[in-house]
């Protein structure tokens, strides 16, 4: 398994991958820092309008489509002459090479997340807004929402070994996100059942007026379920394929 793993890592073009993030990044918060001074009027200038006001960017669209985009480029090389084939024949059990793929695509999800957490600091002092650091739930949003991807990541990772062009994924990773801007909008004990809502709820702040409704038990509890469903459907379906 650790070979495996190391054979992912090293094909992952980290400077490309980087670079796609840290554009993001700069997107993100200079749209949450534009509306974070526009709308001071509305919201406080403090440090958790700008966080609430990157997650609805950052966790509504970027996170998710990021996930798919991800697990699309770590099937790049497999999907190119026969190398699926090439792969399944060395002496590794199937759900050992899926399972290498999703904790490879967990690892690349956390490193957007401390990135996150990075540019937040760095467009808070640039930008000087008041009070202090909410540590806690700055912490517990940036960590829930990478939890929140797993059952997002597993299916990726399914979809990605099926569709063997990247445009295909990309296009259909870009339409998955776009129902955010509805379904977001719903409690979390309807929303979250959608994979590419979950990690919002799990990043917007609660307390305020634009807190999505979450009850962390049944939140919990849809997380596990999909996750489960989305994992065994996919090792299921990725050793029984006739990989030609």
């Amino acid at each position: 398994m650790y070979k495996l793993l190391y054979s992912e890592y090293q094909k992952i073009k980290w400077l490309f991958i980087l670079s796609i993030i840290l554009l993001e990044g700069v997107l993100t918060w200079i749209l949450a820092a534009g509306n974070t001074k526009s709308l001071s009027y509305y919201f406080p200038y403090n440090w958790t309008t700008l966080y609430f006001q990157a997650v609805s960017f950052h966790g509504m669209f970027f996170l998710p489509l990021f996930t798919g985009i991800f697990a699309a480029l770590l099937c790049f090389y497999e999907h190119k002459d026969g190398g699926w084939k090439q792969l399944l024949t060395m002496p590794y059990p199937r759900f050992k090479v899926i399972l290498s793929k999703l904790l490879a695509l967990i690892t690349l999800i956390a490193l957007m997340q401390v990135l996150f957490l990075a540019e937040y600091l760095i467009t808070g002092s640039i930008i000087y807004v008041e009070g202090m650091i909410p540590w806690k739930c700055i912490l517990q949003g940036i960590i829930g929402g990478w939890l929140a991807c797993f059952p997002l990541a597993m299916l990726q990772v399914w979809l990605a070994t099926r569709f063997q062009s990247f445009g295909v994924a990309l296009l259909l990773c870009i339409f998955s996100v776009i129902p955010n801007i509805v379904l977001t909008g719903l409690p979390a004990s309807l929303g979250a059942w959608f994979p590419f809502s979950a990690p919002y709820y799990a990043m917007f702040p609660q307390g305020i007026n634009l807190s999505p409704q979450v009850e962390p038990t049944t939140y919990i509890l849809i997380l596990l379920i999909t996750f489960f469903a989305y994992f065994m459907i996919g090792i299921r379906s990725f050793v029984r394929k006739d990989w030609k």
